[in-house]
């Protein structure tokens, strides 16, 4: 060792260095030269919450209850709490294979989350924290969720500037990534956009083909929605009060070109054809009162698969298509229709919340509850938690109640956590009522803590 690096140790530090070295050797390794210190990560202004809901988080994060932890940092975002740096990579590993966890995540990161995305290429999705102003350097060299991220908020500010940033680098593009990028087109969406995914309905992927017809079909006024409407008002007519169908015999190129597919699973082909045809009609073009009519020349419940298909679809859609969706979808319910492979819930959610309890209770006679309460939004409105908590103190033994029980307990709102089934115990309970009870009074004071 030179002499001057000797007398800058000193003694004690030059026999520091020696262990160092000695340990690096054993491992096989040499010593790590050049290393350069990690930069400072940005800081929060928003305060901690008090030390027990903190103990709640660690808890959760070491698998008790972790169902509640995306509720836990929702609750703690919309208070205003931050969430304690030494957390923040545990919870970046919980939502690398949690999608659904990301964007809580990304929130409790705040300025952090960048920093902590160039630590572990795991944890890259952290990227797509919302960019401050129109930084165009991250769309021309940043990464593949920095573009992403850039594209969609930028579309969400400038729908006009967004299209005209993808039709530049389109060309250049991978079809995998064109076709990703077509879905966030659906914000803002115009009939500005329409030229430029008439011209996607030709491109060489079939994803990408497939993502603008679904764009299309969501476009009120668009050539392909008046496509549609003329196919299948020549497959349609109303005569003596019967709904009569002549089946299309045959795909074209042009109906495939908008997306209709040759085969619909579990239909014949013919069948198939119309199902897609009434799906991407729009409702404003068909008549409610097809519902109520008997039909000729093909079973109801293609009709009414098809039906369900166009309501999902226009019911993510702003006034008045929403309107017309909440009356088609009401009926539907009302009628028990055959909602194909979509789930009855998918209707069910398209009416107000305060009409739920009472369909749910219509429905609970040819419909499976735990399955249409289930693909229901969280939390419930109050009537419905409370009448199905109701059900669940009243209900006698047995594990035909764990499916629904396990559900409830997560979807009731803070209001109803206070329950009397959660103080009502006979010391002879199921293990899915003592559970009930532990989950709701878990959430309970989850929320006690950080009010």
């Amino acid at each position: 060792m030179p002499e001057e690096v000797r007398e800058r140790l000193g003694e004690g530090g030059l026999l520091d260095a020696a262990a160092l070295a000695t340990v690096y050797r054993r491992a096989g390794r040499r010593p790590l030269r050049g290393v350069e210190v990690l930069g400072v990560a940005g800081g929060e202004d928003r305060p901690l919450p008090g030390a027990a809901a903190v103990r709640r988080l660690a808890a959760m994060l070491g698998g008790f209850q972790t169902t509640a932890l995306g509720e836990w940092l929702r609750a703690a975002e919309t208070r205003g709490w931050g969430v304690p740096p030494e957390y923040l990579p545990e919870l970046a590993d919980h939502a690398r294979h949690r999608a659904e966890y990301r964007p809580l995540v990304i929130a409790a990161a705040g300025r952090r989350a960048s920093w902590l995305a160039d630590l572990n290429p795991e944890w890259r999705f952290l990227h797509a924290v919302v960019a401050e102003g129109n930084n165009t350097e991250l769309w021309t060299h940043g990464d593949g969720v920095q573009r992403r991220s850039w594209l969609r908020d930028r579309r969400r500010a400038e729908p006009a500037d967004a299209l005209e940033a993808l039709r530049e680098v389109w060309p250049t593009e991978s079809a995998a990534t064109r076709a990703d990028f077509l879905t966030l087109l659906v914000d803002g969406l115009s009939l500005d956009d329409e030229d430029f995914l008439e011209a996607a309905l030709d491109d060489r992927s079939r994803e990408v083909r497939r993502a603008a017809a679904r764009l299309l079909t969501q476009l009120p006024g668009s050539r392909l929605q008046q496509r549609m409407t003329e196919r299948l008002h020549t497959h349609l007519l109303v005569t003596q009060g019967v709904l009569a169908i002549d089946l299309p015999r045959t795909l074209t190129p042009a109906m495939e070109r908008d997306g209709i597919e040759a085969r619909v699973e579990g239909l014949g082909q013919r069948a198939g054809l119309l199902r897609q045809l009434i799906a991407a009609t729009p409702l404003a073009e068909m008549d409610l009162e097809w519902l109520r009519l008997p039909a000729e020349g093909v079973a109801v419940g293609v009709l009414q698969s098809g039906w369900t298909e166009a309501v999902i679809r226009e019911g993510s859609q702003s006034a008045p298509s929403r309107e017309q969706a909440t009356a088609w979808a009401r009926e539907l319910l009302r009628s028990s229709a055959n909602t194909g492979t979509r789930s009855p819930a998918e209707l069910l959610r398209l009416l107000p919340p305060d009409e739920w309890a009472a369909a749910v209770a219509a429905l609970r006679k040819t419909v499976d509850i735990t399955e249409l309460v289930g693909g229901l939004p969280v939390p419930w409105p109050e009537t419905l938690a409370t009448d199905l908590l109701d059900q669940l103190a009243k209900a006698g033994t047995g594990r035909d109640w764990a499916r629904l029980a396990s559900v409830t307990a997560r979807a009731v709102p803070p209001e109803v956590l206070d329950h009397p089934i959660t103080r009502e115990s006979t010391g002879e309970e199921d293990t899915w009522r003592r559970r009930l009870v532990e989950t709701l009074t878990f959430r309970r004071e989850m929320y006690e803590e950080l009010s």
